[in-house]
């Protein structure tokens, strides 16, 4: 609040000065034009034009040294602006270069990414009673912990020492089975399986816990054998390129999504049979026309099904 009212004097000030050297400026030059006075021996009216461009000068010259005076960011400003963009510059780069350290530093320690699978999944038939549900729950969670240990002693980890026999696990995994009952039935699949998944809550680093939470997922069919997941118009007698493999991807990806494909399971190595993505495009090369580059299911897909494989065919449009 003081360097507001600071800078509000300032500015007060500046223009009070500069208001008065122009009246003044203006009542010289009223007194140069009424009494046709000279300097140097001019015309009085080139005089006078002398008096007006001496007096905006003034003006210029004044308020610059009030805002010197009153300021010591105008005085930083004029005299050390140079110097200091150039240590802003000096900062700047320091900072992005410790920053990439940083990152290259902390991105090699990473030894498993968020949302990367810790173990494999479970299906819980929820037409079961609740007790059985949390039997099966139970068992797949201490086998997940002895699943994920193992995988931390390889990539550098601490250990998991939680049990499905501690009541606060327990009532951890109650709440977990109970929300993921109530959140798939109010949207139509209540008498569905449920694929609990369990995955990295985030980035994990060496000498870390390992740790992992439960993603949930409705074990429906998601695709026949056979189903188109996605396509794009293609033309023949020209190769596919790069642009057009991404945008394939993208929209199978896209459409797996929506259907309620897992998100860890869409990475490499599920995706397209490379034999018969080759296949399709080298035949896409010897023909004319318009077609269509299909992605199809490679048998029935569910959410358990983990690792699938799309297969690619060529068709007319």
């Amino acid at each position: 609040m003081r360097t507001d009212l600071s800078g509000i004097g300032l500015v007060l000030l500046i223009t009070i000065v500069a208001g008065g050297i122009a009246y003044i400026g203006d009542r010289v030059g009223h007194q140069v034009g009424r009494k046709r006075l000279t300097l140097f021996g001019l015309r009085p009216k080139y005089t006078s034009t002398i008096v007006a461009v001496a007096t905006g000068m003034l003006i210029a010259l004044s308020v610059t040294l009030v805002a010197l005076v009153g300021s010591q960011q105008v005085r930083t400003a004029f005299f050390r602006l140079s110097q200091l963009n150039a240590q802003i510059n000096q900062l700047q780069a320091q900072a992005a270069e410790q920053q990439n350290e940083l990152n290259t530093t902390r991105n090699s320690s990473i030894v498993l990414e968020r949302g990367a699978p810790v173990a494999v999944g479970y299906v819980v038939d929820v037409t079961q009673s609740e007790a059985q549900q949390m039997k099966g729950f139970s068992t797949f969670f201490d086998d997940t912990v002895r699943s994920a240990n193992v995988t931390a002693e390889r990539l550098g980890l601490l250990p998991d020492n939680k049990r499905s026999s501690d009541p606060d696990v327990r009532a951890g995994l109650l709440t977990e089975l109970r929300e993921a009952r109530e959140h798939f039935a109010s949207i139509g699949d209540a008498n569905v399986p449920i694929l609990f998944l369990p995955i990295a809550p985030n980035n994990l680093f060496r000498d870390e816990r390992i740790t992992f939470t439960f993603g949930a997922w409705a074990d429906r069919l998601l695709y026949t054998n056979g189903e188109e997941v996605a396509h794009i118009d293609v033309e023949g007698g020209r190769p596919i390129g790069a642009p057009d493999y991404r945008l394939l991807v993208t929209r199978a990806t896209e459409a797996l999504v929506k259907r309620g494909m897992p998100v860890p399971f869409l990475g490499p190595p599920s995706g397209f049979d490379p034999a018969r993505f080759e296949a399709a495009t080298s035949q896409l090369a010897r023909v004319r026309g318009r077609f269509r580059l299909v992605a199809r299911s490679e048998g029935p897909l569910y959410p358990h099904t983990g690792i699938f494989s799309l297969a690619v065919s060529l068709e007319p449009r």
